[in-house]
């Protein structure tokens, strides 16, 4: 899936930083293994991710900014009903998962997440705490997801 790509390799890049592949698909810069290895644990992150994102709260969120926020749907917004979460758009699906507030957000006062973190190399940081790390976990609010 594209979106599944597209993170994979965004995460990758941040750790190991482009890299030249051959014209066959063989990485020229560095031995293939930990490369491949990299992209395995950049899958894990995501697959993590997906699993512990509430995404029925999501939607709802998500559909409240956007009936909130675009004039074109204003008429809906006192009758939501399900069929208001194939209305939502890409960008309140973003602003919904980015929002830190907890509770039910005011988009009217607050309509987006503030990014503060673009510039953080969170690959360094990680790097550099690894030596502390005492072994995996289970995370507490991870769920079961298809039978788990």
């Amino acid at each position: 899936m594209p979106n599944q790509l597209a993170v994979v390799q965004s995460l990758r890049q941040d750790v190991i930083g482009p890299h030249h592949h051959y014209y066959f698909g063989e990485i020229a810069t560095m031995p293939t293994e930990p490369y491949d290895a990299v992209t395995d644990a950049m899958a894990a992150i995501l697959e993590r991710v997906a699993v512990t994102v509430d995404w029925r709260r999501l939607l709802v969120e998500a559909t409240w900014r956007h009936l909130s926020l675009h004039p074109d749907h204003k008429e809906e917004l006192n009758q939501y009903k399900s069929e208001a979460e194939d209305v939502v758009c890409g960008e309140c699906l973003v602003e919904a998962l980015l929002q830190e507030n907890t509770g039910a957000p005011d988009w009217r006062r607050e309509p987006s997440a503030a990014m503060r973190r673009q510039a953080v190399d969170w690959a360094t940081i990680v790097a550099d705490v690894l030596p502390y790390r005492r072994g995996a976990i289970e995370h507490q609010y991870r769920t079961p997801h298809r039978g788990q």
